[in-house]
């Protein structure tokens, strides 16, 4: 959970009345969330929206608004001061990893239910890992997914919290961190020398988040979509 139960008892009695809605959050600004802010902020398609990153601690606070140049649309809060303000959102984008929480659906339902006014769009970003290994088959958002992993199991209770549009992104990369960065480490590389490794950059993953906010969540259509670079 997110919060303590006192929290959250508050949450519920705030939210009840008196919103105050603000226009984007962002929730959880790692490499992938500071980055979809510093997009969002430089694209006309959200001129003059205001972006709120939010995050569990008070940690990198000062780091991330450097990173948006200390731009007066932008601010950074934690989820509790997020919750202690009224603050509710038209648009929503849940991009903090699985690590970051003892139960990860909860967390994704809670910020659905506390921070997601319903009035826009929420995306979520999953992983393509959902679709378990497969031995050089092409893989699209209709394969087969597998809830035999632990890891899997928990991001598709996840996606199925998200009350709107799911990205299930390939493995994230830049050129300091990534899979690419494990592999060039080892002497031997164990399996086939054909093998593929499907990577996404974590600039076109922001760029796919901002897609999807300008996306409304469809009714008679999937709301799952498979991002990867190629």
């Amino acid at each position: 959970q997110i919060l303590n139960s006192s929290c959250m008892a508050f949450s519920s009695s705030i939210l009840s009345s008196n919103n105050k809605i603000d226009d984007i959050a962002v929730f959880g600004c790692g490499v992938l969330g500071t980055s979809l802010c510093q997009q969002i902020l430089k694209s006309n398609d959200f001129d003059g929206l205001t972006v709120t990153g939010i995050t569990k601690s008070t940690t990198k606070h000062e780091s991330i608004r450097d990173a948006m140049s200390n731009n007066n649309r932008f601010r950074v809060l934690t989820y509790e001061d997020s919750i202690k303000q009224g603050k509710t959102f038209r648009n929503v984008v849940f991009c903090a990893p699985p690590s970051g929480f003892d139960d990860y659906p909860a967390a994704v339902k809670e910020v659905a239910e506390t921070v997601y006014n319903g009035e826009g769009t929420m995306v979520f970003t999953s992983a393509g890992s959902v679709y378990g290994g497969f031995d050089g088959e092409t893989v699209n958002e209709k394969s087969p997914v597998t809830s035999d992993a632990p890891r899997a199991k928990r991001l598709l209770a996840a996606e199925a919290a998200c009350p709107g549009i799911v990205l299930r992104l390939a493995g994230l990369y830049t050129l300091e961190r990534g899979a690419h960065n494990y592999w060039l480490g080892k002497d031997e590389v164990a399996g086939r020398e054909d093998g593929l490794i499907n990577l996404l950059h974590y600039d076109d993953a922001a760029g796919a988040c901002m897609a999807a906010l300008l996306k409304q969540r469809s009714k008679d259509e999937s709301n799952i979509y498979l991002i990867s670079d190629g």
